[in-house]
């Protein structure tokens, strides 16, 4: 019988240092399609604390697994995910109390090698406190990872220890029409191939689109998701925030099903029949391909990909000086071409888009009210409409110097 919720609790820091010892070793992308045997999923929901879908998804989620561990001996029993051990899991706690994005700073940008390896002390060597989210991305490294770096000096080669955490499934919504985005890492061809699943399956009653990024380095990669083997953040809009909407949770649930889905039907442990599930995406996306929208590589040192960032008024960084134009609103994903209206500044001006990221491209997180906020990043993010090749994950297009983030 499945553990109560408050026992795997209690237990989880022992079952995290046993399963330190039982990992095996990091997979190759050559070896990342079914089947495989990757069991252990974290989904979690709230690292933005007033997201509320993916934490109503992640309660439903607990109770719907306790009530098939409860009835799985019985005749009519079943298991949706017999091969997974699902666990999920709250990000960020105490911003989900006080429903805002984040207590100090936004959690999910914390997770690079210098926020997760700098000293708790500040620059100027003071006692000034760590951020709760600095600590918050601590204690998630140690539960979930802990992060592997390339190159990392600091423990020795033995004491290496790979992710407990095998795939970490991100539950986010935007305030933006984004539908139903699939964000996946270049490469990964375990995770594209689940998106290219998630598609398939709901792509006759749903927008569905993939998002990949190309991060130039894994110490740059700032996401919770980077702390895991395998990452796949799921992306639902336009949802206001700290409000829940049945229509919203219902994709968000259809997409997380459909990628849980995947990765049990891809499980070689116990299913002599895994590799079907590849025959089935290869029929469907015929020429080997799968459309997907890139991240444009960043303008901006220190940025993750690139963003059109707005000006911000004096008396508050977190206030746009200009807004979106209305002919842009709720239009993500769509194209915006040199000239096009793009802001309107106080005095009513039109300022159109100046191409400094090409010609045509797409513009995503229109508006997004997390970007209000400095510590996010404040701007309307770009992309290039691209496919990438279903066996390996990789782009078609190739795109140099990405520097980038979400």
């Amino acid at each position: 019988m499945r553990p109560s919720r408050q026992l795997h609790n209690a237990i989880q820091p022992f079952l995290f240092l046993f399963h330190l010892w039982n990992v095996p070793p990091m997979m190759t992308a050559e070896s990342l399609v079914p089947p495989f045997s990757l069991p252990s999923v974290v989904v979690m929901g709230g690292t933005h604390g007033n997201e509320y879908t993916g934490v109503w998804c992640i309660k439903a989620l607990d109770r719907r697994l306790q009530k098939e561990a409860a009835t799985v001996t019985s005749s009519d029993g079943r298991n949706s995910f017999p091969s997974l051990r699902i666990s999920t899991l709250l990000g960020n706690p105490q911003a989900f109390q006080l429903n805002k994005r984040f207590v100090d700073e936004d959690l999910n940008r914390q997770f690079t090698y210098e926020s997760l390896r700098k000293s708790p002390l500040s620059s100027e060597g003071d006692t000034t406190r760590m951020s709760l989210e600095a600590k918050r991305a601590r204690e998630l490294d140690i539960l979930l990872g802990p992060k592997v770096f390339e190159g990392d000096e600091v423990a020795e080669e033995s004491q290496r220890r790979e992710p407990s955490t095998d795939v970490l499934i991100d539950l986010h919504t935007t305030t933006c029409n984004m539908g139903i985005t699939l964000i996946v890492a270049e490469g990964d061809s375990l995770m594209t191939s689940a998106a290219a699943y998630v598609m398939m399956k709901l792509m006759h009653q749903h927008d569905v689109r993939i998002l990949m990024h190309t991060h130039g380095s894994q110490r740059r990669k700032p996401h919770v998701s980077s702390i895991a083997r395998h990452s796949f953040t799921i992306e639902v809009g336009p949802v206001p925030q700290g409000v829940l909407r049945h229509d919203m949770v219902e994709k968000t649930e259809r997409a997380l099903d459909a990628a849980l889905e995947f990765l049990d039907r891809g499980n070689g442990e116990i299913r002599p029949s895994s590799p079907e599930v590849m025959k089935e995406l290869r029929k469907h996306f015929s020429n080997g391909t799968v459309p997907c929208y890139r991240s444009a590589p960043a303008k901006v040192r220190g940025e993750m990909s690139a963003k059109i960032s707005w000006p911000c008024d004096p008396e508050n960084e977190n206030f746009p000086a200009w807004i979106v134009h209305q002919s842009v609103q709720d239009k993500d994903f769509t194209e915006i071409r040199t000239g096009d209206p793009l802001f309107v500044d106080l005095e009513g001006n039109v300022l159109p888009y100046d191409g400094s990221h090409g010609s045509p491209v797409h513009l995503m997180f229109i508006n997004e009210g997390g970007y209000y906020y400095k510590s996010s990043g404040t701007g309307i993010s770009v992309a290039v409409r691209d496919q990438f090749q279903l066996e390996t994950g990789q782009l078609l297009k190739a795109c140099e110097n990405y520097s980038v983030q979400s």
